[in-house]
Protein backbone atom coordinates (compact mmCIF):
# COMPACT_ATOMS: atom_id res chain seq x y z
CA UNK A 1 0.00 0.00 0.00
CA UNK A 2 1.41 3.23 -0.88
CA UNK A 3 0.92 6.81 1.17
CA UNK A 4 1.38 10.54 0.21
CA UNK A 5 1.97 13.26 2.17
CA UNK A 6 4.85 14.20 4.50
CA UNK A 7 3.88 12.11 7.26
CA UNK A 8 4.18 7.78 6.84
CA UNK A 9 1.40 6.30 9.18
CA UNK A 10 2.64 4.53 11.93
CA UNK A 11 2.20 0.36 11.94
CA UNK A 12 -0.80 1.00 14.12
CA UNK A 13 -2.73 3.14 11.48
CA UNK A 14 -2.02 0.77 8.77
CA UNK A 15 -2.88 -2.60 11.00
CA UNK A 16 -6.07 -0.73 11.61
CA UNK A 17 -7.24 0.28 7.98
CA UNK A 18 -9.37 -1.09 6.39
CA UNK A 19 -8.85 -0.53 2.16
CA UNK A 20 -12.16 -2.00 0.82
CA UNK A 21 -13.59 0.02 3.41
CA UNK A 22 -11.31 3.51 3.12
CA UNK A 23 -11.97 3.51 7.10
CA UNK A 24 -10.15 2.74 10.04
CA UNK A 25 -11.14 0.57 12.78
CA UNK A 26 -11.71 1.67 16.21
CA UNK A 27 -11.51 -0.06 19.18
CA UNK A 28 -12.03 2.20 22.16
CA UNK A 29 -14.69 1.25 24.84
CA UNK A 30 -16.18 4.72 25.24
CA UNK A 31 -17.24 5.57 29.13
CA UNK A 32 -20.69 5.45 28.78
CA UNK A 33 -20.55 1.78 28.37
CA UNK A 34 -21.26 -0.87 30.86
CA UNK A 35 -19.43 -4.29 31.45
CA UNK A 36 -19.49 -7.94 32.32
CA UNK A 37 -16.97 -10.40 32.95
CA UNK A 38 -16.25 -14.25 33.27
CA UNK A 39 -13.61 -16.14 34.44
CA UNK A 40 -12.45 -19.79 34.45
CA UNK A 41 -11.08 -21.53 37.45
CA UNK A 42 -7.64 -20.13 37.57
CA UNK A 43 -8.92 -16.60 37.58
CA UNK A 44 -8.41 -15.43 33.93
CA UNK A 45 -10.62 -13.61 32.09
CA UNK A 46 -12.31 -15.69 29.27
CA UNK A 47 -14.93 -13.00 28.59
CA UNK A 48 -15.55 -9.42 28.38
CA UNK A 49 -18.66 -8.02 27.61
CA UNK A 50 -19.75 -4.21 26.86
CA UNK A 51 -22.84 -1.95 26.16
CA UNK A 52 -24.21 0.96 26.72
CA UNK A 53 -25.42 1.47 30.00
CA UNK A 54 -29.41 0.19 30.91
CA UNK A 55 -28.83 -2.15 28.35
CA UNK A 56 -30.34 -5.28 28.92
CA UNK A 57 -28.05 -8.46 29.47
CA UNK A 58 -31.04 -10.15 27.29
CA UNK A 59 -30.88 -7.24 24.41
CA UNK A 60 -28.36 -7.38 21.36
CA UNK A 61 -26.08 -4.90 21.22
CA UNK A 62 -23.49 -5.96 23.83
CA UNK A 63 -19.41 -6.18 22.33
CA UNK A 64 -18.43 -9.61 23.62
CA UNK A 65 -15.12 -10.58 23.48
CA UNK A 66 -13.24 -13.93 24.17
CA UNK A 67 -9.97 -14.55 25.63
CA UNK A 68 -7.96 -17.12 24.84
CA UNK A 69 -5.00 -18.53 27.87
CA UNK A 70 -2.21 -20.71 27.23
CA UNK A 71 0.30 -21.06 30.21
CA UNK A 72 -1.08 -18.06 32.28
CA UNK A 73 -0.76 -15.62 28.65
CA UNK A 74 -3.32 -14.34 26.64
CA UNK A 75 -2.85 -16.05 22.97
CA UNK A 76 -5.93 -14.33 21.26
CA UNK A 77 -8.53 -12.34 21.40
CA UNK A 78 -12.25 -13.00 19.66
CA UNK A 79 -14.65 -10.01 19.13
CA UNK A 80 -18.45 -11.04 18.81
CA UNK A 81 -21.73 -8.88 18.90
CA UNK A 82 -25.04 -9.61 20.36
CA UNK A 83 -26.48 -10.28 23.79
CA UNK A 84 -24.43 -11.37 27.09
CA UNK A 85 -27.17 -13.94 28.24
CA UNK A 86 -25.88 -16.05 25.63
CA UNK A 87 -22.22 -14.82 25.19
CA UNK A 88 -20.64 -18.13 24.58
CA UNK A 89 -19.13 -18.41 21.24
Amino acid sequence: MEFEGAVKPSSIEVDGYEAELFAQRITEIPSNMEGRWEYDINDNCIYAGFAPKGLAESSDGWLIQKFTWVNKNCTKREINYGNWTSHTF
